[in-house]
């Protein structure tokens, strides 16, 4: 069965920070998409002051939007139960994902309320 839960395993988010050149620290989470202990997906978040931005996005299978998707929503989700209010994502990580974000209906702009992300932006096309 499909679980999407958050991952606050150091080792891990050290592993996807390095992938991105940042120096691991209690500012990151990563968001983990599981299927009976196996890992299908996985999304690194970076939280500054009343932010938190998308930063890495890694995939079994790089065509799934709706994982792409559901990854995006928890981990922002995530952020908003914890009393973050700003979503990012860069362009960089936009660029880096084009394929999905095609599939998507996602803010056009790096920064967004999450709230109105959430009643505004609805899932896929």
């Amino acid at each position: 069965m499909l679980e999407l839960k958050p991952c606050v395993n150091m080792k891990m988010i050290t592993k996807a920070c390095k992938k991105c050149g940042k120096l691991p620290d209690a500012s990151f989470y990563l968001y983990l998409a599981t299927d009976k202990e196996e890992e299908l997906a996985s999304c690194l978040f970076e939280v500054s002051g009343d932010s938190v931005t998308a930063l890495l996005y890694e995939c079994l299978d790089d065509a799934d939007y709706w994982l792409f998707d559901g990854l995006l929503r928890s981990g922002f989700n995530y952020a908003f139960e914890q009393g973050i209010t700003t979503g990012r994502i860069p362009e960089t990580f936009r660029v880096q994902n084009h394929r999905l974000f095609s599939k998507l209906n996602y803010p056009i702009t790096p920064a967004f309320d999450i709230t109105n992300f959430f009643s505004k932006y609805k899932n896929c096309k």
